[in-house]
């Protein structure tokens, strides 16, 4: 069998819509951590999507070993489940804690079976690897996926149930490693305006806006977002912010030497994935820019 730790695991490629598709199949996309799992001679080695070993942070998956009798390589989420859904934040604490008596559990699903009884089953067709998979009888917090035939459907109850989105495969891909379009993942997204209250500096460069919301009692910090600005605008926003410095945050913040606050008067479009416990944005990515009601084109170059 392949070594823990070396093997490439295959990624979707991102799509903003899904479609219907019979020659896909649909599942639902675990907000959790990726881990590959080694089971043989009655032992159980667990790798993540980057190649680190995680076999002692998990000690619930050695059960693994039980799963058929037979050695084998299954690729899998671990999620920990909070409210009724996956919780991120929930599993990134878990994930750097260690003993032999966890405080937050945890679920392993299943969603391909790799090799099995010796046999290299990344040639084989997903299909097939998926009719393997469903032979072997879950132990522990294990589970296999469940399939769909309708991802449209999928995709709209993922987001009334506010998960993190769904992955389409195509059911003759073999399992290559690396990012492949033969499976593409839809993400549920949110969008809002937040208002601007600060932007931090690296090396002088606006490297970030800090943002703040209203939940209803008044704005509140939201978070930093740089993703989706170009160095362009980054530097028009540094001109921009600079005439509106203040010298203190319009929110409760610990000062930081490389952070600068604004009077709150513009506000930015930002999607992102969710609101974390904590009620800051989760991977917000900037979109555009408004002075009142009125959306203000910030040039890209």
């Amino acid at each position: 069998m392949i070594e823990p730790g070396k093997l490439v695991p295959m990624e979707p490629v991102l799509k903003e819509k899904v479609q219907n598709n019979p020659d896909y199949v649909y599942q639902v996309k675990w907000d959790g951590i990726r881990i590959i799992a080694f089971v043989q001679n009655g032992a159980v080695e667990l790798q993540t999507k980057k190649g680190r070993l995680k076999t002692q942070t998990y000690p619930e998956l050695n059960a693994l070993a039980e799963l058929s009798g037979q050695p084998l390589i299954a690729d899998g989420e671990v999620v920990a489940i909070k409210n009724g859904r996956p919780d991120f934040g929930l599993i990134l604490k878990r994930n750097f804690t260690h003993g032999p008596k966890p405080s937050i559990p945890i679920n392993y699903v299943i969603f391909d079976l790799l090799c099995f009884a010796g046999q290299d089953l990344r040639n084989q067709p997903l299909s097939q690897r998926l009719e393997k998979l469903s032979e072997i009888k879950p132990v522990g917090v294990s589970s296999a996926i469940d399939n769909f035939i309708d991802g449209e459907a999928l995709f709209k109850k993922t987001e009334h149930l506010e998960w993190e989105g769904i992955v389409a495969k195509k059911l003759d891909s073999p399992y290559l490693p690396g990012k492949h379009p033969y499976w593409y993942k839809v993400k549920r997204t949110l969008v809002e305006k937040m208002t601007v209250i600060g932007y931090t500096l690296n090396q002088g460069h606006l490297a970030s806006l800090l943002m703040a919301y209203d939940f209803g009692e008044g704005l509140q910090f939201a978070g930093a977002v740089g993703s989706g600005l170009t160095s362009h605008q980054r530097r028009l926003l540094l001109e921009i912010l600079g005439e509106l410095e203040k010298a203190g945050p319009v929110v409760p913040l610990k000062k930081h030497p490389n952070w600068r606050f604004v009077r709150p008067l513009i506000k930015a479009e930002v999607e992102f994935r969710e609101w974390t416990s904590n009620l800051t944005a989760r991977a917000p990515v900037f979109k555009k820019l408004y002075v009142g009601d009125t959306c203000f084109e910030l040039p890209q170059y």
